[in-house]
């Protein structure tokens, strides 16, 4: 092969100009060729090694295990020969004309094939024979993930295109066409929709966290700074005590007897006592015990991390943002672009490379996301001059004067005080969240009830009957938080209307606009945007799914109804969002149940259902199917109205039209009386 044809392919603003040039001298590569180098060009890996660090790609602690080396208890091992293909397999996704284009793609293709490598292995053949052996192809097939099932055919179809420059295949085209059959059938599942119960009440833990720790924030960092201080002091220098790491007579908290060296303060409580937030880390990680082994000032640190993940986590609450991308943030990411129209519009700025890499998009949020910022921007100032004190933790300039919004434990008491500053910690997930904080969120209060599952169920069908039931215990997702705020923008009639939705209308308002101004300085996320309109999607035809319920009916009777639904009982989802873009078929909410008139509308049905309902004494709108469930609002508009009479002139055009409303409710009420016979 011609080495010269191979190139990195990686986007990476880490990589030097010489480092990102790097290719192998010949193929396959020799032994102890370093495939992966940092920032400044150093080997941190062999090709032989049975583990390759991503890290440096990817932001984050991430490796690729070959199988060959130290493997987890549990996991299967790949012996050397198979494990040597196998790296080939990983160079040439990284060095190949159609190489992956981030750490986090290379590790899942490894992963993709990594089956077939053990199946060989176990079977005693090289995965380059494999062709050869069909029962072992259909082994590996049936342990497979459905979900993953035709990423697997499509690298294995890249390695197929590939065989004369990596000198093997996995499997022809004949192997393929066998895998390919055996695919089993999948069925995606949704996100959950979490009910509005729980989401208000975690989002209200979240801020009241978050409120708390603004309130106390003056106090903490006198409280830190003095800790850091009392480090240093028995270390010598900040730099000593970030740099130390198993000197226990260090630890300034501790009832020994100071000495001209060492001074010794006493348990942290003490301290804490003193800055008066003792209270405070007691009512939000748990109370100080007296055991020996307790490390208290551990609990500032865990206090600070639950603080910074409460503000991720009512940022994503408020934004369609993805949990890797709001880890990645930075201090000065809230910008607020003024509207003539609408006025201030906050929005949170920072990259995103799941589709269309775009190191600056955008993500309109509500305006009440300043107290998150606040709350981690001052923990992460704080940890990153610690984190620069150390000296060799690759701090720039910039970071110090804007740093992430999450990072590692950069406290001179931590364990996590030496990691590189450019590395991104791991997304702690929501659900370890909780688990890791019983205090933050009180299971009782997430315990699914009936109205919460109706609620759940109603948008996402296919929740996991085992997993959400009533009498369990919600199990919350990042995820949830994107599919539970697209669907509140779009539909928040389906909910309480609490300040907290309202905050979501809101939010859909400014979304809208964003996507409509073509002409706007900045752009959203392109997977924000997709996700939006996906999620407009499956809420139009749940929407237009809904019309076939018996509680929706024709004012010009079951025949006409009949003939506005008999196509879409027998649609499939694709055929019904098919439609919907056509504009062939389509259902809009109003007063008194959804218009199907897939036209405009003059009259529109929302500030009047006269023409709606034949008030002037027509018989009606055929577009119109009445929710005989909506009695108690049009009650309430009933008295709207009377109010209305009883302020304006007789015979007036204004009473004339309040007169019409008047004999629209009374055919409602005749029409719901009737069916309820």
């Amino acid at each position: 092969m011609n080495t010269e044809t191979l190139e990195l392919q990686f986007t990476c603003t880490e990589l030097q100009n010489d480092a990102s040039k790097l290719r192998p001298p010949s193929w396959p590569p020799p032994p102890d060729w370093a495939p992966i180098v940092d920032a400044a060009g150093k080997p941190v890996c062999k090709f032989s090694d049975s583990t390759w660090p991503l890290d440096v790609w990817a932001g984050h602690p991430l490796k690729v295990n070959f199988g060959d080396g130290k493997i987890k208890s549990g996991s299967a091992r790949i012996d050397p020969a198979n494990a040597h293909l196998l790296r080939q397999c990983a160079a040439w996704f990284i060095f190949g004309p159609r190489g992956c284009r981030t750490a986090g793609s290379l590790a899942d293709k490894v992963t993709f094939i990594k089956p077939f490598f053990i199946a060989c292995s176990k079977q005693g053949i090289l995965a380059s024979d494999l062709i050869r052996f069909p029962t072992v192809i259909d082994e590996v097939a049936a342990l497979l993930q459905p979900s993953k099932f035709g990423d697997v055919i499509k690298t294995l179809q890249d390695l197929l295109d590939a065989q004369d420059q990596l000198g093997f295949c996995l499997l022809n085209n004949e192997g393929l066409k066998r895998l390919t059959k055996l695919r089993p059938k999948h069925l995606p599942k949704q996100t959950p929709y979490i009910p509005p119960r729980i989401w208000t009440y975690q989002l209200n833990r979240f801020r009241q966290c978050l409120q708390d720790y603004i309130k106390h924030k003056d106090s903490i960092e006198k409280c830190f700074q003095f800790c850091v201080d009392a480090y240093a002091h028995n270390a010598g220098s900040l730099r000593n005590a970030m740099r130390s790491t198993t000197n226990a007579s260090l630890s300034p908290f501790q009832n020994r007897k100071s000495t001209c060296s060492f001074s010794y303060l006493g348990n942290f409580n003490i301290a804490a006592d003193h800055f008066g937030i003792r209270e405070l880390l007691e009512l939000w990680v748990g109370p100080f015990t007296k055991n020996k082994g307790e490390k208290q000032i551990s609990k500032l640190s865990q206090y600070l991390d639950l603080v910074s993940w409460a503000g991720m986590g009512y940022l994503m609450n408020f934004s369609l943002m993805r949990i890797e991308e709001g880890i990645s943030m930075r201090s000065d990411c809230l910008l607020i672009e003024h509207d003539d129209v609408y006025g201030d519009i906050h929005m949170l700025a920072g990259e995103t490379t799941k589709t269309d890499s775009d190191s600056d998009a955008r993500w309109p949020v509500s305006k009440s996301a300043t107290i998150a910022i606040d709350a981690m921007k001052h923990i992460s100032r704080m940890r990153v001059k610690c984190a620069v004190a150390h000296g060799e933790l690759g701090v720039t300039d910039q970071e110090i004067i804007n740093p992430f919004l999450i990072s590692y434990q950069y406290e001179p008491w931590s364990k996590s005080k030496q990691k590189s500053y450019a590395l991104r910690p791991l997304p702690k997930s929501y659900k370890d969240l909780v688990e890791q904080y019983p205090l933050f969120i009180e299971k009782s209060e997430i315990t699914i009830n009936a109205e919460d599952l109706r609620m759940a169920r109603y948008i996402t069908p296919t929740l996991n009957p085992d997993v959400f039931r009533i009498g369990a215990v919600w199990t919350f997702g990042w995820h949830q938080l994107r599919r539970t705020g697209a669907v509140n923008m779009l539909s928040s009639d389906l909910v309480d209307e609490s300040s907290l939705q309202l905050q979501l209308k809101h939010i859909g308002r400014l979304m809208t606009l964003y996507y409509g101004r073509n002409h706007s300085r900045v752009t959203l996320s392109q997977e924000t945007r997709s996700f939006f309109l996906k999620t407009m999607d499956e809420e139009a035809v749940r929407t237009i799914g809904t019309l076939t319920s018996p509680q929706l009916i024709s004012p010009l009777g079951d025949a006409r109804k009949e003939s506005i639904i008999s196509w879409i009982k027998d649609a499939d989802a694709r055929a019904l969002i098919k439609a919907i873009k056509q504009g062939s078929i389509s259902a809009r909410p109003i007063r008194v149940g959804f218009c199907v008139n897939n036209r405009p509308c003059p009259y529109g049905g929302i500030e009047s259902i006269t023409h709606c309902l034949g008030g002037n004494d027509s018989k009606g709108c055929p577009d119109l199917l009445i929710d005989v469930g909506k009695e108690t609002s049009i009650n309430i508009y009933e008295k709207v109205v009377d109010n209305q009479l009883s302020e304006v002139h007789p015979g007036s055009p204004r009473h004339d039209s309040l007169m019409g409303e008047k004999r629209a409710i009374s055919k409602f009420y005749a029409i719901v009386k009737a069916q309820n016979r």
